[in-house]
């Protein structure tokens, strides 16, 4: 099929010039509107040039974008104001090269345009005179198009009146260098290479009538220097259009950014505006000093390089935003002081509907958790999670199933008219230099294997080998349900096993997609670090990871299969061990607790300053980001707060005799009860208005294991949440509603809980043992069926609640956990499988859950003398995020 870019890039601005309207405000096209626009066109397609051209623009004005959520304060709108005497030139031509292009849908752009209005406007007015100072927050989603975010803030910063504008694009030369080429393409217009005789011009240029080109003090090769002949020669006031600097967040390079600086002021202070826009700005920038009146030394610099100019705008982005928010550990006071916390403005960015994220591949109920996740378990003897650098490492079976599935996407999407785009593979398996070596070469010999017998994949003989009988085996297991035939597959599978390894580490290797624009790169990209934050792998279909990180920002961060797949989504695999779904399925829904607060909060007017308490003050904080903070102190303070949560005992100590004294606790407590409500059904047992006094005396008898973070004793016998509950007895939680949920069906139980009380038992037959801790689903981290939240409402409550999870304002159990007005203490009896391996528990065991309402009693912060297992558990997150930021941090200028 010929090359039909110049014909898409006509139709897509003639069709979103034609319905503007329809494109600036997400609504859809009139039916057969498009296919309308491309007979009435110009040019001449046959068929399958027709269907293709069709399906392309079908998928760009289909594709959505909302603008997603603020909060922010101390603000005063200037941009519509000034925008009739702004020459909008850098994103005038920015916008004409991403529409006509065709490089992004016309509504993503529309969205792209009114964010970038927004983030703008919160940045403050460039050129009003005085001294200011502006915070910000951007919050995106790991491989989602944050670049393209700041690539137009930044155009239009400049056209603005913004001088001056430094990038901090992550902590690796080759992050550096791909950010800075992404600049160049978006923004200088050139190669920026330092004293070139000709700069190579690059394609936006032909997007404009005119040429204008910004300065730049950092190039495609070199960070910035003072050394002569490599780097910036001029001086900061020498030209007539802004400057940018792109670079590492690196001690040596920054201060010798400072001190040219300082050198350009003088003395004094710079006068024009700075923007410095902080890429990845949880990795590296925050202060984590132990002492809070030191500073880390990249936080140190980065603060005093905004301290020279007298208007300054800092703008963090990331897609793992705890430690920005948590910024410093000690006090609400003081991290509110800190000069990088986003005082000013936070911005939820809200994906296109196209983009493959976290939500659609690990919850529970996403699109693409079955059809791409596929958990491997052959690993331990091959490359076991933890190992050392001398560790003699070879390949699990499922990495060779997962390299030949990685041949037939190739396959597939040739035969999808896609051969020459990029197709990558990722294998991220230590982050051992010395190992990643060893798995590239292994992986070389095999695919050699591969290459071999695919040449032969056509003849009469061909099944009778073993490896095409492997690659049948998996195409029937993996595409078979797709367009394409097995047949068609071995007729182009010669030249889809035409890929290269390549070891991407700090020792070197660089993944150049651009250099093999024309006919694509297909690759093995082989690493550990270096493929783990902000680094774009382009047309990603398969990747395999082994990495037992307990840091959770620093494993979503790996994740480089999210972003977009068009044309190709479904045949994109993941083979990663169960420990690993089953943290990223905790983290995914930690970081969409964080967007639903900031829409939360952005619907009745809260600011950052609110925002940053709250986080605080949630066990999304503690869980995710206060143990790298908290080092390995024994006192820590906390402020928790439970509120509008389902809080599930999934974690029970392994012992039958502490099962039996909870069950007797819980006898107990239910005997004192006396009849049901008449809102029992025959679904749950219900009790209105028990003693919130009795449910405190049950929680001191009641043991749930120290993997409990939030249930299991802390200091003592104390837990987060008995001290929550405490704070709030004589009043809001004075009176509780009591469930016992069970089966509608079954063979009931009589007289389990108390005298004259009848139900059947639910069956937990998952679960894993670990620590002397029976976790109830694993790491699910559940206990109640989906629809336990809802017991004990009212239809009114349940129709508000239903509204909450339609329109996204919450999620699931916390949309009814909202309509309470008495928090609900649910008990959970049930029967698990006693034949898993280390389990102990027999009979009938019970566990308890916790549906709050929400709170009017402020959270306080309390110091806790932590016990050996609460610090233990920090601990190990601390040190595997230390390792993975001392590795990184040791490559060279």
């Amino acid at each position: 099929m010929r090359d039909l870019s110049a014909e898409l890039a006509f139709l897509t601005l003639s069709i979103g010039r034609k319905y503007a309207e329809e494109v600036n405000n997400g609504r859809p096209l009139p039916p057969g509107a498009i296919a309308a626009e491309v007979d009435a066109s110009p040019f001449t397609f046959d068929p399958e040039e027709k269907a293709e051209v069709l399906r392309a623009l079908e998928t760009s004005f289909t594709t959505t974008q909302s603008r997603g959520y603020s909060v922010y304060s101390d603000f005063t709108p200037w941009l519509k104001e000034a925008a009739g005497s702004i020459d909008f030139y850098y994103w005038n031509r920015l916008k004409r090269y991403y529409l006509e292009g065709g490089s992004l849908a016309a509504p993503v752009v529309a969205t792209l345009d009114n964010v970038t209005d927004e983030l703008l406007d919160f940045s403050g007015n460039p050129l009003t005179p005085g001294i200011g100072s502006r915070r910000g927050m951007v919050i995106g989603h790991v491989q989602s198009g944050k670049t393209t975010n700041y690539s137009a803030l930044i155009c239009k910063a400049a056209d603005a009146g913004y001088r001056t504008i430094i990038l901090l694009a992550g902590i690796t030369n080759s992050l550096r260098a791909q950010t800075q080429e992404r600049l160049d393409e978006t923004f200088i217009g050139k190669k920026s290479i330092f004293h070139a005789l000709a700069a190579e011009p690059l394609p936006i240029l032909t997007y404009a009538m005119k040429k204008r080109f910004p300065a730049y003090g950092t190039s495609r090769d070199k960070d910035f220097t003072r050394d002569p002949g490599a780097g910036v020669v001029f001086s900061l006031a020498a030209h007539n259009e802004p400057i940018i600097f792109v670079c590492k967040k690196n001690k040596a390079p920054l201060s010798k950014l400072r001190d040219w600086l300082i050198e350009q002021a003088h003395g004094g202070i710079i006068t024009s505006p700075l923007l410095l826009i902080d890429d990845e700005a949880d990795n590296a920038s925050i202060n984590t000093a132990q002492d809070p009146k030191a500073t880390t030394a990249i936080n140190a610099v980065i603060r005093e390089i905004l301290a020279l100019f007298e208007r300054r705008s800092y703008i963090g982005y990331t897609a793992t935003p705890f430690a920005n928010i948590f910024i410093d550990p000690d006090s609400n006071d003081e991290m509110l002081k800190d000069d990088l916390f986003p005082k000013h403005f936070i911005k939820a960015l809200d994906p296109p509907n196209t983009y493959v994220g976290a939500t659609r591949v690990f919850a529970d109920d996403g699109d693409l958790r079955g059809p791409m996740v596929r958990v491997v378990r052959d690993y331990v003897s091959h490359l076991p999670l933890s190992h050392k650098a001398d560790h003699v490492a070879t390949l699990p079976p499922s990495l060779l199933s997962a390299l030949r599935v990685f041949i037939l996407t190739r396959a597939i999407r040739i035969l999808r008219g896609q051969g020459r785009q990029h197709c990558s593979m990722m294998i991220n398996v230590s982050r051992f230099n010395a190992i990643q070596e060893k798995v590239h070469g292994e992986v070389y010999v095999y695919l050699q294997t591969l290459q071999n017998a695919a040449a032969l994949a056509m003849g009469p003989e061909a099944m009778s080998d073993p490896t095409i009988a492997a690659f049948k085996q998996d195409f029937d297991q993996e595409f078979s349900n797709g367009g394409e035939t097995f047949e068609a597959i071995c007729s182009v599978l010669a030249e889809a096993a035409r890929v290269q390894p390549l070891t991407v580490n700090m020792k070197g290797g660089s993944l150049d997609y651009r250099a093999h624009r024309e006919y694509g790169l297909h690759v093995v990209a082989i690493g550990g670090l270096a493929l783990s934050r902000g680094l774009t792998l382009e047309g990603l279909t398969v990747s395999y990871i082994l990495r037992n990180t307990a840091a959770s920002d620093t494993l979503m961060q790996m994740a480089r299969w999210f972003g977009y797949r068009p044309g190709y989504e479904d045949i994109c695999r993941v083979y990663l061990p169960k420990l690993a779904l089953d943290h990223y399925r905790e983290i995914n829904g930690a970081i969409e607790e964080l967007r639903g607060e900031v829409k939360a909060m952005h619907a009745i007017g809260m600011t950052p300053e609110h925002f940053g308490l709250k986080v605080r003050e949630s066990p999304t904080a503690i869980r995710i980001t206060a143990a790298n903070k908290m080092r390995t102190a024994t006192q820590i303070k906390i402020a928790q707060d439970y509120s509008v949560r389902h809080l599930e005992g999934y974690a029970l100590i392994n012992d039958p005799d502490v099962n039996t004294a909870n069950l007797k606790a819980v006898q107990s407590f239910v005997g004192a009860l006396g009849a049901p409500s008449t809102r029992t059904t025959d679904k749950a047992l219900v009790w209105d208005g028990a003693s919130g006094q009795a449910v405190m005396a049950l929680l001191r008898t009641f043991r749930f294991s120290p993997l409990h973070l939030d249930l299991g004793p802390i200091s003592g016998n104390v837990s987060l949440f008995m001290d929550y509950l405490s704070d709030r007895l004589r009043g809001e939680m004075r009176e509780w509603d009591i469930a016992v949920p069970h089966p509608a069906g079954g063979t009931p139980t009589d007289d389990l809980l108390a005298p004259g009380l009848s139900f059947s038992l639910r069956n937990r037959v998952s679960g894993d043992i670990k620590d002397n801790a029976y976790r109830v689903t694993g790491g699910r981290n559940r206990v109640a069926d989906p629809d336990d939240a809802e017991i004990g409402l009212d239809a009114a409550q349940l129709a508000a609640g239903n509204a909450a999870k339609a329109d996204g304002t919450l999620k699931g159990d916390k949309a009814f956990c909202a309509q309470r007005t008495r928090p609900l203490m649910l008990i959970h009896v049930f029967n698990a499988d006693e034949d898993m391996e280390g389990m102990r528990l027999k009979g009938p065991i019970v566990t308890l859950s916790f549906c709050m309402p929400s709170t009017g009693t402020p959270t306080d912060e309390r110091v806790y003398q932590v016990n050996a297992v609460y610090r233990r558990q920090i601990e190990e997150e601390v040190n595997a995020e230390a390792e993975d930021d001392e590795a990184m941090l040791v490559e060279s200028v």
